[in-house]
């Protein structure tokens, strides 16, 4: 595999966890579980997710939403 197909394939792999988080974390909302150990720790994931991507649109590596 070449380096930059491997490097798309993590971006969008990013991106992918990025999305599924913040949909866990809505249903955890929804159910009144915002306090709970398990909403902080997806929670904290999802806040490294975002800085991560946060650096590749820094450097152009992905679209400026």
């Amino acid at each position: 595999m070449e380096r930059l197909e491997r490097f798309e394939k993590a971006l969008q792999e990013i991106l992918n966890e990025y999305n599924n988080l913040g949909k866990e974390l809505e249903k955890l909302r929804n159910d009144g579980k915002n306090k709970t150990t398990k909403f902080r720790e997806l929670l904290g994931k999802k806040l490294v997710y975002s800085m991560i991507i946060t650096i590749f649109k820094r450097y152009d590596l992905i679209d400026k939403e």
